[in-house]
């Protein structure tokens, strides 16, 4: 028997069976081979080359382990540590569903993000803070939710009882009392708290953490160090944190529990602290203002506008006119060219690197821009991108490069970069602007950290910063011997942004507890503060005939670019400049008494063997019930991902609320080939209910039904449009018995049968085209979906410009007892409104179904 059916059946049954479909994880090319080391208290997974810095992580693990466990109070179960060494991305996490926690193993260009430290120190000291927090989380009646339901349940009530500027907070303070360096030492990374404060911006509690799309507010790092690290100095206990936290994950369902956890231990509630420290801070930052000698200035790019916004790392081009990089919450990052009292827009950026610095030569500007793999999420690239000026032209210099920085030779000809190898060698590269060849490798045996590389004005040498375990210090390399000296000696103070200019360096520094720009004398040795800002005061540029400083200065509504006069009599000496008399952070170094931690790692040598992904494959990190965004499922069952996110499974008792019928579910999506395989299968009862005039309309069956498909999805982001494309494709088969209709009126029984139309009264009969009766239903359902929209600030709440389209295509071209067809094309475009963070958009779709009337089957 064969029966034509409305496609609409089609659609529900791939959608029944795809509900539990994964998400797309972010993944490594399989390509690419693992090896483990295991430690008392650690597995370290990494890519084969990879194994020197997999050693000294294992090593640094286990020495940090204790110490930063201590004021929690906790010793952390068994975690695996993943070293990413495939992304040009510099980042790091915990996470738990699955407990595991990932190192991106590529140092990041801009000083003020990781100080003096090594990268993967620094992500040592603040993810396994992270770690041990989520240790401490298991506690009370939160352990006992770990028990019922799994990692996630954990992951959700812990986050729930326990604010996210607790979590960072916490570990930046940790970071900052365990390193040399951490960013609550640093002062650009409470800059604009700071600023806000001073300048009459003192928003309350809920604001600051919540933040606005009115003000810029910083982010729940800079509100959660400050936080913590005051309740530390004033109860002088460096265990306080852990007995709120305690408190509050072990009753995690009660509202305001963390807040009423503080009220407990101190006797305030969270808003109450927030007022006391704002009162401390406000009072030793505006001593920190008096008796300063501040620079006077004259502004360069005009507002008419109080948004935040920035206008970031001046330079200036062969005709005199400066260049800068804007963006803020009102606007997208683009370069602007700098006039008396206006500024015209040039070139909108794609997706940036924020190294920290720019660079121009003659009418060019050099800057960096990740690219993507288009299908491993994992591996990512740092190109670099240039602009002249004069032909308006755009060019990628370097394609699938691991560069992060960009500094133009004085003849606009070739490009100094700093580029980090996947085995975490970094080195200082020459390459051709025109064509991205490599023409100069400069050797690096010590494999110390090069940063911020800048042209010397004779073309010949680069200055660059290199960081040791020494400190930081300022290096002078010659381009064609190859050799290096430093100019500075090697030591903690935190400088960058070097910029070489006759017999002058010009750098940024914290020396005073204000970021300022300072210059060193190479001749004498001598070195001068040559700004003295409020705030702070950046990225220093000298105009070509050397009469005019042009840099960066922080005002009250973002970063202005500023100039002075090159005047060396007006720059004080270093000896005359006095350290801070107030940190933030001293009294979490003294609490937990071990600066040195990361001086002295052992160099044990680990037994490292292979790891094969299969054996890993079937991992439960939840189990359980759980409802659908929806509301209209409920599920009990269990859920498996590997630590590399490869495969995900999960499988249970799916219960359909509205239906009242259950069914059987499993499902495993395998992530690891180029195109993503899904399997699903489901057995089970269905029922729905409608009604034809006045009667009541029951169909009952029972389904069984299992599907394959594969999805291929694309990231194609290359500019300031964000694009992606995903194609699928999928067969399904799905075996429908005991079917059956009843009808009935006011709870009457009127008649069952076994087909499709029913009796709608005493004449008529109503045939339901969009069901089925028993038989067997092979199916296919093709997808393909296209988004692209022009990337967005924080106040555009819709893209400006996009386009969104997506083709879906039901069909029965394999035979079984059931045909039909549907397709359906639906798109929306969106196009600049009326105002500057407006948008218009319009949408539409189109549908096609075949249908059939035919009573007899």
């Amino acid at each position: 028997m064969r029966v034509w059916i409305a496609g609409v059946f089609l659609l529900i049954s791939a959608n029944y069976l795809k509900a539990q479909e994964s998400v797309i994880q972010e993944t490594n090319p399989p390509s690419l081979k693992w090896y483990q080391i295991k430690t008392p208290h650690f597995q370290i997974l990494y890519p084969k080359g990879f194994e020197v810095q997999a050693q000294r992580t294992a090593n640094t693990m286990e020495q940090i382990g204790g110490p930063e466990s201590r004021s929690l109070k906790v010793t952390p179960r068994r975690i695996s540590i993943i070293l990413q060494n495939q992304s040009a991305a510099s980042n790091g996490f915990v996470t738990l569903a699955p407990w595991r926690s990932e190192f991106y193993a590529m140092p990041p260009q801009n000083y003020n993000f990781s100080g003096t430290n090594d990268w993967l120190n620094l992500l040592a000291s603040h993810e396994y803070r992270h770690v041990v927090q989520f240790q401490r989380s298991l506690t009370g009646f939160n352990k006992y939710f770990y028990y019922l339901f799994g990692q996630q349940a954990v992951a959700g009530f812990a986050s729930a009882a326990a604010p996210m500027w607790f979590w960072e907070g916490d570990a930046v303070a940790t970071e900052t009392a365990f390193t040399h360096s951490g960013r609550g030492r640093i002062p650009n990374f409470d800059l604009l708290f700071r600023s806000n404060t001073l300048e009459g911006r003192t928003f309350n509690y809920h604001k600051q953490y919540l933040r606005s799309y009115k003000d810029n507010i910083p982010d729940h790092y800079v509100l959660g160090y400050h936080m913590v690290s005051y309740l530390r100095r004033k109860t002088g206990d460096a265990a306080i944190w852990e007995k709120i936290a305690r408190r509050a994950w072990g009753t995690p369902f009660i509202p305001f529990t963390f807040s009423n956890a503080i009220k407990k231990e101190t006797g305030l509630y969270v808003t109450d602290l927030y007022k006391e420290m704002m009162t401390e801070l406000t009072a030793q930052w505006k001593k920190e203002q008096q008796g300063l000698k501040l620079t006077s200035f004259e502004p360069v790019n005009s507002r008419n506008t109080k948004t935040y916004t920035d206008y970031l790392y001046p330079v200036v081009l062969e005709d005199g006119s400066v260049v800068a990089q804007k963006s803020g919450i009102g606007d997208i990052a683009q370069l602007v060219v700098l006039h008396p009292g206006r500024e015209k827009k040039k070139f909108v950026q794609g997706p940036m690197n924020v190294t920290g610095m720019m660079s121009a030569a003659g009418s060019k500007v050099v800057w960096n821009e990740y690219r993507f793999d288009p299908r491993w999420l994992v591996r990512t690239y740092s190109v670099i991108k240039g602009y002249d000026f004069a032909s308006k032209r755009t060019k990628e210099v370097s394609s699938r490069s691991r560069y992060s920085s960009a500094s133009l030779s004085p003849d606009g000809r070739q490009v100094a970069t700093v580029e980090t190898s996947t085995d975490y060698k970094t080195r200082l590269v020459v390459i051709d602007y025109n064509n991205g060849k490599v023409i100069k490798e400069l050797a690096n045996p010590d494999n110390d950290f090069i940063s911020m590389p800048k042209w010397d004005t004779d073309g010949k040498s680069v200055v660059a910063l290199r960081t040791t375990r020494a400190g930081r210090s300022i290096s002078r390399f010659d381009i064609q011997s190859g050799t290096s000296s430093d100019l500075l000696p090697p030591g903690p103070e935190n400088i960058g942004y070097p910029v070489p200019f006759g017999k002058y360096i010009f750098y940024n520094s914290p020396y005073s507890g204000i970021d300022n720009i300072y210059a060193f004398d190479k001749e004498s040795g001598k070195r001068f503060q040559v700004t003295c800002s409020r705030y702070a005061s950046y990225n220093p540029a000298i105009s070509a005939d050397g009469k005019t400083i042009y840099y960066n200065e922080q005002t009250r509504d973002g970063m202005d670019v500023v100039k002075i006069k090159f005047d060396a009599t007006a720059w004080r000496p270093l000896e005359e400049v006095s350290p801070p008399s107030f940190t933030t952070y001293q009294k979490l170094v003294d609490q937990e008494g071990r600066a040195d931690l990361l001086d002295n790692v052992p160099s044990k040598n680990y037994p490292a063997r292979r790891y094969h992904r299969a054996s890993g494959m079937i991992n439960t990190h939840s189990w359980g019930p759980y409802f659908t965004n929806s509301f209209t499922q409920a599920k009990f069952g269990f859920y498996s991902q590997d630590i590399l996110s490869t495969t995900s499974i999960n499988a249970g008792y799916l219960f359909d609320i509205n239906e009242r019928t259950g069914s059987w579910q499993a499902g495993v999506s395998y992530q690891g080939f180029y195109p993503i395989i899904d399997f699903q299968v489901l057995q089970g009862n269905r029922q729905e209910k409608t009604t034809v005039f006045d009667r009541n309309v029951k169909f009952d069956w029972k389904e069984t039904g299992t599907s394959i498909g594969l999805r291929v999805p694309l990231v194609l982001t290359r500019s300031k449009y964000n694009t992606e494309i995903e194609i699928s494709n999928s067969l399904g088969l799905t075996y429908v018995s005991a079917f059956e209709n009843t009808v009935s009126k006011d709870g009457v029984l009127i008649s069952k049968g076994k087909e499709r139309y029913v009796p709608a009264n005493d004449s008529l009969n109503f045939v339901f085209t969009d069901r089925v009766s028993s038989g067997q239903l092979l199916s296919n359902v093709f997808t393909a979906t296209y988004a692209r929209s022009l990337k967005q600030s924080r106040r555009d709440f819709n893209p400006k410009f996009g386009q969104f389209v997506t083709y879906e295509n039901y069909s029965t071209p394999y035979g079984g007892d059931f045909n039909g067809k549907l397709w359906v094309v639906r798109g929306v475009t969106f196009f600049p409104g009326l105002f500057k963070h407006h948008s218009l958009y319009f949408r539409g779709g189109y549908q096609k179904s075949l249908l059939s009337t035919d009573l007899n089957t």
